[in-house]
């Protein structure tokens, strides 16, 4: 019988691309409640405490924790949520973001800026009832006292929000992609360290989107986290130009 080998390669070529770095990023996987990400998007929904948030700087109004998700609004008020000051912000940026409309509200969500900077392009959106859907704006100019409000026209015209995230881009490089994936944190369930499979610049962003880490680290290197709170953080960092990410959970 004739044997067949197999040799396992991997690819690699040369590729131009702009590195991204994340400098704000508001997940809410913290947020218990119901409403969002649980698909339910009527009824008496999206009713948790924010006090986490309100004190980490963020406004709401007429809004409340839903499924690791915010609602917004009432059947009478406006909703809105404003961000804190985008700390590590300077310049143009990228902003993405998602929402979903409660029911059949055909809610109108509008992208507003204080603190510097200002909108290129579409701010407003016509947001789909009860389902997410990713919207993208850029911003020029942001400082770190920069904020984001993000709030329907009118009452009764409420929505969802979730996976806010901010990145600016980097210096055009020339870099070797292997096609293979590349491990960035070894570890998601965390006690004291974090291991991670690549060399980069990394850091960590609390569900507030509230940078609280960061560092360079090796490849199989280790970085101590003993100084972090428990709960879910989001590590991010740049591995041969491609921006990744990864949720973690401190213990």
């Amino acid at each position: 019988m004739k044997k067949f080998y197999s040799l396992v390669a991997t690819a690699v070529f040369a590729v131009a691309t702009f590195a991204q770095t994340t400098v704000f990023n508001a997940t809410f996987d913290d947020l218990d409640g119901t409403g969002g990400n649980d698909a339910s998007f009527t009824g008496n929904v999206g009713t948790k405490s924010l006090n986490t948030y309100t004190t980490a700087g963020w406004v709401f109004g007429a809004a409340g924790g839903g499924a690791q998700c915010i609602k917004a609004g009432s059947g009478s008020a406006a909703g809105s949520v404003t961000t804190p000051a985008l700390t590590g912000l300077a310049g143009n940026a990228t902003l993405t973001f998602r929402a979903a409309g409660f029911g059949t509200d055909n809610t109108a969500l509008t992208v507003t800026i204080t603190g510097g900077g200002s909108v290129n392009g579409t701010s407003s959106f016509t947001l789909t009832n009860s389902a997410f859907s990713t919207y993208t704006v850029n911003i020029i100019g942001g400082t770190s006292a920069t904020k984001l409000k993000f709030a329907s026209a009118a009452g009764g015209r409420r929505f969802f929000i979730d996976d806010i995230k901010l990145t600016v881009q980097g210096a055009l490089a020339v870099t070797d992609i292997k096609t293979s994936a590349t491990v960035f944190v070894k570890n998601t369930s965390v006690d004291h360290e974090i291991y991670f499979g690549a060399k980069s610049d990394v850091k960590i962003f609390n569900v507030s989107g509230q940078l609280v880490k960061s560092a360079s680290v090796n490849e199989n290197g280790v970085l101590n986290v003993i100084n972090l709170k428990k709960g879910i953080y989001i590590v991010t960092g740049n591995v041969n130009g491609n921006a990744v990410s990864e949720k973690i959970i401190k213990r």
